[in-house]
């Protein structure tokens, strides 16, 4: 129905020789507002299905799948190990890895992780231009930063102690005192979570960091596996030529090197890696490095999303 002053009722048109006037029944939002907090969560759970593949093609599922599966394979076969020696009376089997030795087994393959999907995780918000909509809402740059750190710490640290898990159940399970076993396993993992937190979260802070200031994946991934690999090959050199005591420290640029050293502090035992051994660094120096580097990373990179155009 349209009234006489040229205005439209809901339902009805109103015309005059300027133009028309519709009402086809807009009206505000007054549901509940779920706020930043909810925002946030939200972005951590879709990253951490985005590095998985999860609601993406097949082939986006290849990888994170290898580098979930095949750590978990590598605990498998040492329970099925011990499990076969317990038939024959043999309790410890020399070199079989332990909880902190599996992290540096399984090591390679969180890397692989964090060099292939760290660009992957931040790219594809620049590519398809949706960091206006994200920074539109409650959501802050800051908070669109950490979520994406947290997303791919917390899919790393999955791939770290899913073997944790299978070998601690092996444990319990092939031991004949599975009260006495369980409580032995229970006082390893406060262990095992702070060297988790670190192996997750420092490798994550690093990739993402240069994932931000470097666009083409490509590059970001060589990047990445560059800063990892690089810097222990330049420290073994150095150390092996024995320049005087000072040279030794430079293992502390080694992100390999300082990730052993945490483990190795949080476990209580000596690094039995070549190049950190030879150096004779102490253990909680190469935390305090790990640290740092995991900081100063995510300084890095909640700065590039202050000011990155949107």
């Amino acid at each position: 129905m349209t009234t006489t002053d040229g205005v439209a009722r809901p339902g009805g048109e109103a015309s005059s020789s300027t133009g028309s006037i519709y009402d086809i029944g807009y009206h505000g939002y007054d549901g509940p507002r779920l706020g930043r907090r909810h925002a946030i969560a939200t972005l951590v759970r879709h990253g951490v299905r985005s590095v998985f593949g999860l609601g993406r093609s097949s082939r986006a599922k290849i990888l994170p799948a290898t580098c979930l599966a095949i750590p978990a394979l590598i605990a498998a076969l040492v329970v099925g190990i011990m499990a076969l020696t317990a038939r024959f009376g043999v309790e410890q089997v020399p070199g079989l890895p332990g909880h902190a030795e599996l992290f540096g087994a399984v090591s390679a393959f969180s890397t692989i992780l964090v060099a292939a999907q760290a660009p992957e995780l931040l790219g594809r918000d620049v590519r398809y231009r949706v960091l206006t909509l994200y920074f539109s809402r409650a959501l802050l740059r800051v908070d669109y930063a950490l979520a994406k750190l947290a997303a791919l710490a917390v899919a790393v640290a999955a791939v770290l102690l899913l073997p944790q898990v299978i070998l601690s159940l092996g444990t319990v399970l092939l031991t004949a005192d599975v009260i006495g076993a369980l409580a032995t396993e229970l006082g390893r993992w406060p262990a095992i979570l702070g060297s988790t937190a670190v192996n997750a979260a420092v490798p994550a802070a690093l990739a993402l960091a240069i994932s931000g200031l470097i666009v083409r994946r490509a590059y970001a991934t060589a990047a990445i596996f560059g800063l990892f690999i690089v810097p222990g090959i330049v420290a073994a050199i150095v150390i092996a030529l024995d320049l005087g005591p000072a040279s030794r420290w430079i293992v502390l640029l080694d992100v390999g090197s300082v990730l052993e050293g945490a483990n190795a502090w949080f476990f209580g035992i000596v690094p039995t890696g070549e190049v950190l051994a030879s150096s004779r660094v102490p253990t909680w120096a190469a935390l305090v490095a790990a640290v740092a580097a995991g900081a100063g990373a995510t300084a890095v990179l909640v700065q590039r999303y202050r000011t990155v155009a949107a």
